[in-house]
């Protein structure tokens, strides 16, 4: 599949409110019918990277044009890191405030201007931006059907943030209950707060900048969130069993671990892959773009297809 071109034409937009101003870049697909509200999927880039160089490397806008649906490319203005990272780190990041909320505002901007679905958004992120979709799937879980995790950090990783190299060396200093029960609270006042929140993350076991227990982190976190979402109380009620499987790749790929937990529906609620020898890039990216490993498994093939099961449908 190919990469983003300049035949790609995005639309340019930006935000400005109390938390300051971030440009975003959309992507519409080839043939979308007008007519009708598309699906949103936001995706949020990470540390030394933007909105084109996201896009080019994930190849997210072919994705877009197969399956029809609009792609919102949040950027970081250097302005607020020099390093374009998303401040998961801050606490009124981890909240309904901060940067969370420019993205959910930048989204609410796509959905009118672009006749947007506004029930049937997704998102997905690499590094600081998957620390920043799991933050969004925790305090704003209502606008969103299904999320994405490429070596993030779990939400609510630390009190402070004044732990921060510690925390992205050697895992969350915030245990996964602690965190799960923050972000229940951070999301408790939302009227038609859904039963369940999808994800599937992914991470490189040879990722030496931010540790692989953030995987597992990321997973029981959601896990808890996930049995307080359904009924309000930690029973386990929401999953029906967990299982593991290796695949070796064959040499096509990085060797990997799958792991699935299915609901009582049967649904497969979370995914986990974790990836052997993949360092700090994006699964089966564009080899050209920096923090992008084209050997795989492909991780943007995987999220669409996760997204579809969950909704993603135009």
């Amino acid at each position: 599949m190919a990469t983003a071109t300049a035949s790609d034409i995005f639309e340019t937009g930006s935000y400005t409110g109390i938390f300051g101003t971030r440009n975003y870049k959309v992507y519409i697909p080839k043939g979308l019918d007008k007519t009708k509200k598309a699906p949103v999927v936001v995706m949020i880039h990470g540390c030394e990277q933007n909105a084109s160089l996201f896009a080019e490397g994930t190849r997210i806008v072919k994705w877009a044009d197969k399956e029809k649906f609009i792609v919102l490319l949040p950027e970081q203005n250097v302005i607020y890191n020099p390093y374009k990272c998303w401040n998961w780190v801050l606490p009124v990041n981890n909240a309904r405030t901060g940067e969370t909320q420019v993205i959910v505002e930048m989204l609410d901007a796509v959905l009118q201007k672009y006749n947007g679905d506004k029930d049937n958004v997704f998102a997905a992120g690499m590094s600081s931006g998957a620390s920043m979709v799991n933050i969004l799937g925790n305090c704003y879980p209502e606008r969103f059907k299904a999320l994405a995790s490429h070596d993030g950090t779990q939400y609510a990783s630390t009190r402070t943030g004044l732990d921060f190299a510690d925390v992205v060396l050697y895992g969350p200093s915030v245990d996964a209950p602690s965190a799960a029960i923050i972000g229940d609270a951070c999301s408790s006042l939302v009227v038609r707060r859904p039963k369940q929140m999808p994800i599937i993350i992914f991470h490189g076991m040879k990722s030496p900048l931010m540790s692989p227990a953030h995987a597992f982190a990321i997973e029981n976190e959601f896990k808890i969130f996930n049995d307080l979402l359904d009924n309000g109380v930690r029973d386990t009620s929401y999953y029906l069993s967990k299982d593991v499987k290796f695949f070796s790749g064959a040499g096509k790929t990085y060797g990997y671990n799958k792991y699935t937990l299915v609901n009582p529906n049967h649904d497969v609620l979370i995914e986990r892959y974790m990836i052997n020898d993949l360092e700090h890039a994006w699964s089966g990216g564009v080899g050209t773009v920096p923090y992008n490993d084209p050997k795989g498994p492909d991780a943007t093939a995987l999220i669409i297809d996760f997204f579809k099961r969950w909704g993603l449908k135009n």
